[in-house]
């Protein structure tokens, strides 16, 4: 789902209050969603584990402990619905307590600042896909977002007041698993890094476009959704696009990959004028950590006593779990279970020739080759999967760079690869339209 909205009033001319500075009843009831989704998930594994000890050893008294056993069930199932139904009941008291709050005064804002946003996002991150499908005012549906994160129209009115600006060069900033837009902006300006990536596209002639998405969803659901998104705002944009790049972080560089494919399968325009996708610590092949969660998983449900914590493991989106191997399409996952021990069913998905793809995998030693940077990576993402290069299978790209001394969350603020892709972007690419 694709939303914007205005920051001005037509009938006005005068900048009305934005969405995000509105106290809304919206994020309160994304709240009692939350709370209800947070009761059950965590209910389920607590009274399965109980359940699962107790059957155990009511079982080693045979048919004695059978009625003990009934007598049992009808004490301790009670309760834990009883649980599940207060979850139930609060969260729906604490949405319906919004609406009625929010007719006489305004409600404080949960999800707009910096902390809020974050932590709705690591929401999104871990059930997103289930908020989704619950029709959640927690999920968060992609958009364009300004610096200060309020949502951008998508009507030409909106992006011009946006992008005073507009340059026909486009850069679209991708975030990664867990994140927001806030990531593309610099740290603490005593690192020396406060500008950012974003201000420094800007400053090489690049309009940034800023978009924040549920990184619960699938990937391919994302991609499929960014690419529509691009096809709307290169029809509206102020000035004529001759020019797109993508640059995504982690989760993100998949989620651009996927929409310029999606983007491509369905006719769209922009692609036609798409030069450049750069992922910075992109899990291509896969993310170690998991495969160890599905292992984990897996293990977990060989014993009754455990098989709740897995199940409870196997809840976790599907945007996580499109990690395990980097799938980027809808195929790589329609037709298998998500939770089948390390099958891999992603199939290598090309990019139109004309487009440069930018891999930079980071490590944690100082030396980029060191045995131990090899194998743990930016302790998230392996070089190997980083840079696309794997033994069964290989994503094909124009330049690879491997950092050393950084991890995982490093590589969207460091100086040197600011440099390194400020220089990709600038490079010419000559296109041939009868390709």
């Amino acid at each position: 789902m694709i939303s914007g909205v205005s920051s001005k009033s037509p009938q006005s001319g005068i900048d009305a209050p934005s969405e995000s500075a509105q106290a809304t009843s919206r994020d309160w009831r994304g709240l009692g969603d939350l709370i209800d989704l947070a009761t059950e998930r965590l209910t389920a594994p607590v009274e399965g584990i109980h359940d699962a000890i107790a059957d155990r050893w009511f079982g080693l008294a045979g048919r004695r402990g059978a009625p003990v056993r009934k007598v049992y069930r009808s004490m301790t199932t009670p309760i834990y619905r009883s649980v599940r139904l207060t979850g139930s009941a609060l969260g729906t008291a604490v949405g319906l307590g919004a609406i009625a709050v929010a007719s006489r005064k305004e409600l404080r804002p949960l999800w707009n600042s910096p902390r809020g946003s974050g932590i709705q996002a690591v929401v999104n991150a871990v059930w997103g896909d289930e908020l989704d499908r619950r029709g959640s005012s927690m999920s968060i549906d992609m958009g364009l977002r300004d610096v200060q994160g309020e949502l951008i129209g998508l009507d030409a009115d909106s992006l011009a007041l946006a992008f005073p600006e507009p340059s026909p060069r486009l850069v679209v900033l991708v975030h990664g698993l867990g994140e927001t837009e806030r990531c593309w902006q610099g740290r603490a300006a005593e690192d020396g890094s406060e500008i950012g990536l974003a201000g420094a596209l800007a400053s090489d002639s690049f309009s940034p476009l800023l978009v924040r998405y549920n990184t619960g969803r699938h990937v391919s659901d994302n991609g499929v959704v960014l690419a529509a998104l691009l096809d709307e705002i290169s029809r509206v944009w102020p000035v004529s696009v001759e020019e797109v790049a993508l640059v995504g972080h982690s989760m993100g560089g998949l989620v651009a990959r996927s929409a310029v494919y999606a983007g491509q399968e369905a006719g769209h325009g922009w692609v036609g004028v798409v030069r450049h996708v750069v992922a910075l610590g992109s899990p291509h092949l896969g993310s170690p950590i998991e495969k160890g969660a599905n292992i984990a998983s897996w293990g977990l449900g060989l014993v009754p006593e455990s098989r709740p914590l897995g199940e409870f493991l196997n809840h976790r989106s599907a945007g996580i779990k499109d990690l395990r191997f980097g799938a980027i399409v809808e195929s790589d996952w329609l037709e298998g279970d998500p939770d089948d021990l390390l099958t891999d069913r992603v199939r290598d998905v090309p990019l139109p020739e004309v487009v440069e793809q930018h891999f930079v995998a980071g490590v944690i030693t100082a030396e980029p080759n060191h045995p131990v940077g090899a194998l743990v990576g930016d302790l998230i993402v392996r070089v190997g999967s980083g840079t696309g290069r794997g033994r069964r299978r290989r994503v094909e790209a124009t330049d690879v760079r491997v950092v050393g001394g950084k991890g995982h969350p490093d590589l969207v603020h460091d100086p040197d690869v600011h440099a390194q892709v400020r220089e990709w972007l600038a490079s010419d690419v000559v296109y041939d339209p009868s390709k």
